[in-house]
């Protein structure tokens, strides 16, 4: 059997019950549309975060409203190493593109999110990198609020998490500390469960140059280290499966699926009260008592505002949209961290009948006891890393721009070595890939209304490079690969780059004209998942910003932001960690201010 009749195969195990708990498929079967304190528009992983902390309190009726499927019964979403079967073309994805990218040689560029229950926490690679503590002490500066302080947050971070031990049962001394984990919240979080050759030879390389660090999750990730994921007794854990599933028999808590949120509106005063979805094509509305809350995400979230008349005046009247309250900062500051990945031939090819038979033999191991290669989402290891300060490009970069992290310890640029395992993409052949990403992006692009069609998907504009810094450390990044990867032990591991452009730029190494460098760079960077901002946060009398640091959108009364759109700056790492702590940060706002 192929991987591309493997892939059938599974979509057809993925069809979702007709009611599990308190999910409704039907609208029509919802009990009452004006009887919930509050709507939560997005089941992702925001959303559902808030709407089981809201209705641990039996008094709190709350109506999540998700434009997706159900995640239960998916196999492809519960098996980690099943995850990259969730993306671009499947029902459990937005299957956004963005438009042009003007300096990327005009090439569009995938803008997945999640189309599911648990958003994009149940398609994503499950990383869990918290990021730098310098990351959220910029958030307090930025918005004037001493409680997003990386020492105030930490609480939160242990709140979400429960650190369970992988399922290989190895020994993990040395692999994580501790006492920077939560033992006792909904989201499993775990090492690696499977070991790989390519463990050992990451780990073989380290040295000053690339330091080991036990625990990236301390505040200071500089380093290479053992990863943690989102993965519990084997399998995918999402927002969904560990802050819905549990909870579904609740009587104040109810989910539909299927519910398409297109605009908000106040329907009595100037109170944000009510929001329009549709099912089955139909327009339905539902009225919130206490507060809207908008979780649909980075790019859905002010694709709602925007087509409610909440944005830039001038821009919604050049749409024939009434302005209900003008807020130019909607849909700007999108924030993506650009990602390269290196795709290299190995030295350990597998013929395509081996590669096929070691797949099946994984997936009946799963079954049977979740355990094996699936139960890896992508690497065991990832590292954080630094520009070289001895180089004067990076000494002229410092000088004009000066320090691009928000800390000395912060990281400029991820590196992650993996094992090009991928059913979808790469299957039949055994090959190494090596991921660069600019953890620091100054570039800020934005979301925006189609004008032929503002109902519809929003134009989506990552405007890479257009910070002339971004590409300058994008080129230290992918040095910062060749470097980790030029010891014998790797270049006996690896035989020749698989594109001609690396090899043009491998052949010129150590001294690789920028010429070479920029020609690889424009025509390779994709993204690496972490779009956050495009409703950014900022000081509550600020006139700039889409939310004060309490969540309420600025000038509009009864309506909140609570999803990774509110992000002044992403963080240095994946942004899931981040924005678990975001939600259950505002489920207690939220809660201390009724």
């Amino acid at each position: 059997m192929s991987p591309s009749l493997t892939l059938l195969g599974l979509l057809a195990l993925t069809s979702v019950s007709s009611s599990y708990g308190k999910i409704y498929e039907n609208a029509s079967d919802i009990p009452s549309l004006d009887s919930y304190g509050y709507v939560i528009v997005g089941g992702g992983l925001t959303g559902s975060v808030v709407a089981s902390r809201l209705t641990e309190n039996s008094n709190t009726t709350v109506l999540v409203l998700e434009a997706g499927v159900s995640h239960q019964g998916v196999e492809i979403i519960e098996v980690p190493g099943l995850q990259s079967f969730t993306g671009p073309g499947t029902i459990y994805n937005w299957n956004y593109t963005s438009v042009p990218q003007v300096h990327l040689l005009n090439n569009t560029i995938p803008a997945p999110r999640g189309h599911v229950l648990g958003g994009s926490s149940s398609i994503n690679g499950m990383w869990y990198t918290r990021g730098s503590s310098a990351d959220y002490d910029r958030w307090a500066n930025v918005t004037g609020d001493q409680g997003w302080l990386w020492d105030e947050l930490q609480s939160y971070f242990k709140k979400s998490e429960s650190l369970v031990a992988p399922v290989d049962g190895h020994n993990t001394t040395g692999q994580y500390d501790p006492a920077l984990h939560g033992t006792q919240g909904p989201l499993q979080v775990t090492v690696g469960g499977f070991s790989q050759s390519l463990d050992q030879l990451v780990m073989g390389r380290l040295d000053q140059d690339f330091p080991f660090i036990e625990d990236y999750d301390n505040g200071e990730p500089i380093g290479f280290g053992w990863t943690q994921t989102t993965i519990g007794n084997g399998s995918r854990s999402s927002a969904a499966t560990a802050y819905l599933d549990d909870y579904l028999n609740r009587t104040n808590l109810d989910v539909a699926v299927n519910s398409l949120a297109i605009r908000i509106f106040a329907s009595n005063g100037s109170r944000i009260d009510t929001v329009t979805f549709t099912a089955n094509g139909l327009p339905i509305n539902v009225t919130a008592r206490v507060e809207v809350l908008l979780a649909a995400g980075v790019f859905n979230t002010p694709h709602i505002l925007l087509n409610s008349g909440i944005g830039d005046a001038s821009e919604l009247s050049a749409m024939n949209i009434p302005v209900v309250h003008n807020l130019p900062s909607v849909g700007k500051n999108l924030t993506e961290q650009p990602a390269i990945s290196s795709l290299w031939n190995t030295s350990n090819p597998v013929s395509a009948a081996q590669a096929e038979v070691d797949y099946e033999n994984a997936i009946a191991q799963w079954n049977s006891n979740r355990t094996g290669r699936m139960v890896l989402a992508i690497s065991n290891t990832v590292g954080f890393a630094r520009m070289n300060v001895s180089s004067p490009e990076v000494q002229a970069l410092v000088e004009e721009y000066g320090e691009l992290a928000p800390g000395p310890a912060s990281p400029h640029f991820e590196l992650l070595p993996t094992n090009a395992f991928d059913a979808e993409t790469n299957f039949e052949n055994a090959q190494f890939i090596f991921d660069s990403v600019n953890l620091v992006p100054y570039s800020r692009g934005s979301v925006t209304l189609n004008s032929a069609n503002p109902l519809g998907p929003p134009l989506i504009d990552y405007n890479f490079y257009s910070a002339p810094q971004d590409i300058l450390v994008m080129r230290q990044a992918v040095l910062g690969a060749l470097s980790f990867i030029s010891t014998p032990d790797w270049q006996d591991f690896l035989t020749a780059p698989a594109s001609s452009l690396l090899a043009a730029v491998v052949d010129e190494y150590p001294n690789v004209s920028n010429a070479t460098m920029d020609a690889y760079i424009r025509a390779t960077t994709s993204i690496s998942f972490h779009a956050v901002g495009s409703c950014s946060m900022s000081p509550a009398g600020a006139d700039w910003g889409v939310v004060d640091p309490d969540f309420h959108v600025k000038g509009v009364a009864g309506l909140r932001v609570i999803d990774t759109s509110i992000m002044p700056f992403a963080p240095a790492g994946h942004s899931q960690a981040a924005a678990y702590v975001i939600a259950e940060r505002a489920a207690d706002i939220i809660k201390g201010s009724t």
